[in-house]
């Protein structure tokens, strides 16, 4: 709705001769206006003072503005315009339904977004929670746009990581044999010891070394004597990589495997290293980045193994074979950026065609409080482990409550907590985690966004007036009964700006693969929400008033459902 105002704006600021961008801005004031125009460049231009400027625009204006507003003022240098609280009111009340704020931007175009990517026989960690949170965020925000997404995880079942943990259960086979009617837990505790084993031998014993540097080429070579339990490995890793997806609330339409991919992408690079895209460098194969204002890397190393390099040329050609997309999104820490760009630069040469249509969305680190985690000093932190911990905190504060489903309400607070504390951040920006402020049901939280929606449904059931309004969309002449003698607060103008801007905030979301842009807003819709509740009794209210809030509040309700769920986040519908 309010992108809608704005193109009003620009036309009638065009119309008095403002050419060129036109900038909109909110004045820190209501009573000064609900959207500004500063006039210091066309006063530049034009070679006069910015407040004569704006007292000309204000003039040639006010007699072309339409209904939609009620007033345009020069304030100093600023045209302010201050739209129709009736309009603003027709609308939120008659558009606002569950498809507010989806729009069809990318409809007839697939964009495929690889996120989540931690590696088998390893532990999920923060860095891999942060990727999930965010890459399925992304897709929802691209789905909301119109775009068709294929959600992907690609996942590292062959390397060094495999090797050592192989190599220590070759040496435990009775044991890893017992642990095949053992819980999922104690498989992974099982693994987890394996790969500590076979870590610490690979550092300090020259000969174990050795044998896991032979381990690691079995393992490419599909030893026959390895396949049963190096399958059935990955396979418990892939099963607790699945509890995760579920209780975070992501999932995935393919699951690419390391394994599968690079044989293709060794085939790719001998091919085009005949056609000198590569060329051979002390026994290895590399591309010169070189040439491009990059920098050098090795595709397939000197043992003839082909390197993450050469696997994602593999993983790139399975991409467009399987769908075909118009762009990949690759959702991938900021350490990578540098190793994208090469990647990137060889894709561009190999397919000319594909070109373009490798994308990297950098990521920030998740950090606790004491600084980032680092498996190299036995201090990383498993992303569970910080669920949990979420998880507890948020039973303490509710213990006191009596909920009908306490548990499950716990649950959706807790990964409210995690989920919204790393999206009201930009994406390649890092998260400081503090848990505390995190599970607050008070300011810049997840809680404080759930108790708001459970506040407003609260209120709700307190009544039965509005039952049957909840997705129906009202008459325009019962809302023009609203606007002939309905006066407005300005809590209640405030609010319904707030909600005229949802559409507008999820297409910037989208444009910039950016949910902290819909955190954001949220948070202030429920501050605005707030300062509302507090001054504008709804339930002892007079009747039509009483109405017109409690059909306000409800839109308020289904927004910020909305905007969660594009968050990866689920209500509740008590607290």
């Amino acid at each position: 709705m309010i992108d809608k105002i704005k193109r009003e704006i620009y036309k009638l600021l065009q119309s008095a001769g403002v050419a060129g961008e036109i900038e909109l801005t909110t004045p820190p004031n209501p009573e000064m206006g609900d959207l500004s125009f500063a006039c210091f460049g066309l006063a530049k231009e034009r070679g006069k003072s910015p407040n004569e400027i704006a007292k000309e625009l204000a003039s040639n204006v006010k007699g072309q503005m339409s209904n939609v507003f009620d007033e345009v003022q020069a304030v100093g240098p600023y045209v302010n315009f201050f739209i129709d609280p009736h309009v603003l009111a027709k609308q939120a009340l008659g558009d606002i339904d569950e498809s507010y704020g989806q729009s069809k931007v990318g409809k007839k175009k697939k964009y495929l977004v690889e996120f989540g990517c931690p590696n088998p026989l390893k532990v999920f960690h923060l860095g891999h929670l942060k990727n999930l949170v965010t890459g399925e965020s992304v897709a929802r925000i691209l789905e909301n746009a119109g775009y068709k997404v294929v959600r992907v995880n690609y996942q590292g079942d062959v390397g060094m990581h495999i090797a050592k943990t192989m190599w220590a259960i070759e040496s435990q086979r009775s044991a890893f044999s017992v642990q095949r009617s053992a819980s999922l837990e104690k498989r992974l505790k099982f693994l987890g010891t394996m790969y500590a084993k076979g870590a610490k031998s690979f550092e300090e014993n020259e000969q174990a070394k050795k044998e896991i540097v032979a381990m690691n080429k079995r393992i490419y070579q599909k030893d026959p004597t390895l396949q049963t339990m190096y399958r059935l490995a990955v396979k418990w890793s892939l099963e607790y990589f699945d509890q995760i997806y579920k209780r975070l609330g992501a999932h995935f339409d393919r699951l690419y495997l390391e394994s599968e991919v690079f044989a293709s992408g060794e085939m790719i690079v001998r091919a085009y290293l005949k056609k000198r895209v590569f060329k051979e460098s002390a026994g290895a194969i590399i591309y010169e980045g070189s040439k491009h204002g990059l920098h050098d890397r090795v595709f397939i190393n000197s043992e003839g193994f082909p390197t993450y390099e050469a696997k994602d040329l593999g993983l790139a050609q399975a991409h467009f074979t399987d769908y075909n997309p118009d762009q990949i999104i690759h959702v991938v820490g900021k350490e990578q950026v540098e190793y994208f760009k090469v990647v990137f630069k060889a894709i561009a040469e190999i397919w000319p065609a594909r070109a373009n249509k490798e994308f990297h969305l950098p990521g920030g680190f998740l950090q606790l409080k004491d600084g980032k985690m680092s498996s190299r000093t036995g201090t990383v932190v498993r992303a569970e482990d910080l669920l949990n911990q979420a998880r507890t905190a948020v039973l303490a504060i509710m213990a006191d409550r009596d909920l009908a489903k306490k548990d499950e309400v716990v649950e959706k607070v807790a990964v409210a907590a995690v989920k919204y504390a790393i999206l009201k951040v930009s994406v390649s920006d890092d998260v400081a985690f503090d848990l505390k402020r995190s599970v607050s049901l008070e300011g810049d939280s997840g809680p404080y966004l759930l108790y708001i929606v459970a506040r407003i449904k609260s209120i709700l059931k307190k009544t039965q007036k509005h039952k049957n309004t909840k997705t129906q969309k009202h008459k325009n002449t019962k809302t023009q009964k609203h606007k002939n003698t309905k006066t407005f607060t300005s809590y209640e103008k405030q609010l319904l700006l707030q909600l005229a801007s949802f559409p507008e905030i999820t297409s910037q979301a989208a444009a910039s693969l950016d949910p902290s842009k819909i955190a954001h807003y949220l948070f202030h819709l429920a501050q605005t929400f707030n300062a509302f509740y507090h001054e504008c009794p709804v339930l002892e209210a007079a009747p039509a008033v009483k109405e017109f809030r409690l059909r306000l509040i409800q839109k308020v309700a289904l927004v910020m459902t909305a905007g969660l769920a594009l968050l990866g986040i689920e209500t509740a519908e008590e607290m």
